[in-house]
């Protein structure tokens, strides 16, 4: 008998669950975020795949830090630092990612989002300092490590995302997809990006080659982005201070008052 291909129904399962691992979960904004997007100077600039949305605070003379929010998340989650940054004399820059917030798209990845890192700098730049939160971690990284990004005086980052592809176990874990999908998933993720690419995108080995002060934070009850990332890429980064913190969660530091101290105290150290 004769090998056949794999049925159509599977192939078509396949390409919507390819298309929904590369979909990011939309952020609920909240009528806070919105206050603070509201006092902002919000625009939008052109992309590849559509336009960005864009929002900036503060004097244009002071010295600027950009916003990075993660995977589903927006700049509208970002919004608790702009008042503790204003306050400290900085200008603040967040925007959405493309698939994300407000700007145009429905499916992204990592090697789209980090060019648009060039296109905020071309328009908001240069950086003084950069935030940023989970995925966004791994993008800054990648954009500092493999993209020349200019590198910002010190970096803060919140809840890090160390290797890209454990976001394949992860997923599966959420959707609840047996084996021989996500291994079809990782062949044809594989294919279209090109296995040596994928594997080499490791935070912790991209750290390594910033040598900028950064201070880490990472709660141990993250039940997204479990505590060991943040762990591993500390345990090689020379360059940084680490905090574990207890009952924030994986977007609690992002609202907290004790953590914006700590935060404006390391940038004005």
């Amino acid at each position: 008998m004769s090998t056949q291909t794999p049925p159509i129904e599977s192939q078509a399962i396949l390409k919507k669950v390819y298309r929904a691992f590369f979909s990011p979960g939309k952020y609920e904004t909240k009528s806070a975020d919105e206050a603070i997007l509201a006092r902002g100077n919000t625009y939008r600039i052109p992309f590849e795949g559509g336009e960005l949305a864009v929002t900036t605070w503060g004097d244009d003379s002071n010295p600027a830090v950009l916003l990075m929010h993660g995977w589903g998340g927006s700049r509208a989650q970002m919004t608790g630092f702009v008042d503790p940054l204003l306050d400290a004399g900085y200008r603040v820059v967040a925007y959405d990612q493309p698939a994300h917030g407000e700007s145009d798209g429905t499916t992204t990845n990592l090697l789209e989002i980090t060019p648009t890192m060039d296109l905020i700098l071309e328009q908001e730049g240069p950086f003084d300092v950069i935030l940023a939160h989970s995925f966004g971690t791994l993008i800054t990284s990648y954009a500092l490590a493999k993209r020349n990004f200019p590198p910002p005086s010190k970096l803060v980052y919140f809840g890090a995302f160390n290797r890209l592809m454990d976001a394949l176990p992860r997923f599966q874990v959420i959707a609840q997809l047996p084996d021989e999908i996500i291994q079809g998933l990782g062949a044809m993720i594989y294919e279209t990006f090109g296995k040596d690419v994928l594997e080499s995108i490791v935070n912790e080995s991209l750290v390594q080659t910033i040598h900028v002060p950064a201070l880490m934070f990472h709660d141990k009850s993250d039940n997204v982005t479990p505590v060991e990332d943040s762990r591993a890429i500390a345990r090689v980064w020379k360059s940084v201070r680490y905090v574990e913190t207890d009952g924030l969660g994986h977007r609690g530091a992002l609202q907290s008052k004790e953590i914006f101290e700590q935060v404006i105290s390391f940038l004005k150290g």
